[in-house]
């Protein structure tokens, strides 16, 4: 029960810290968005120079231009005594989009309790309870 605690706090904190860094010039500068379950992601793009080269190379390429957009996103909510911010709760997923050069970038964060299984599996069981409850009493 610890971590779900833990996953909702944190959750909280990333919201917190996107509404408060949506507005800055390195979130425009790095053409960042978000989603409603405040995901973080962008698309990057080759350069022309990039555009011989072969996927592998070009990969690494899109991930060497994304270290200071990820360096920016995981410094959020540090603080003096808290230098960590949302790097223990942030990952990072790369995805070639179909039948383009480019690259989605995906900052989302890590969820230690909460899974989908953990909360439908939890969600039937209290509304059968509730009903067993229901069928008890009347």
């Amino acid at each position: 029960m610890k971590n779900f605690w833990y996953d909702i706090k944190a959750f909280m904190i990333l919201r917190r810290e996107v509404k408060r860094q949506k507005k800055s010039a390195e979130w425009e500068m790095y053409n960042l968005r978000h989603d409603w379950l405040y995901r973080i992601y962008t698309v990057i793009n080759p350069t022309e120079q990039d555009k011989g080269d072969d996927e592998k190379m070009m990969q690494m390429k899109a991930f060497d231009r994304c270290t200071p957009m990820t360096k920016y996103i995981m410094s959020f909510g540090t603080t003096p005594s808290n230098q960590v911010g949302l790097s223990e709760i942030l990952t990072l997923s790369m995805e070639k989009i179909p039948e383009t050069d480019s690259y989605l970038i995906v900052y989302y964060q890590i969820y230690y309790w909460f899974t989908p299984w953990r909360f439908w599996s939890r969600l039937l069981f209290l509304l059968g309870l509730i009903i067993s409850l229901f069928v008890f009493l009347f």
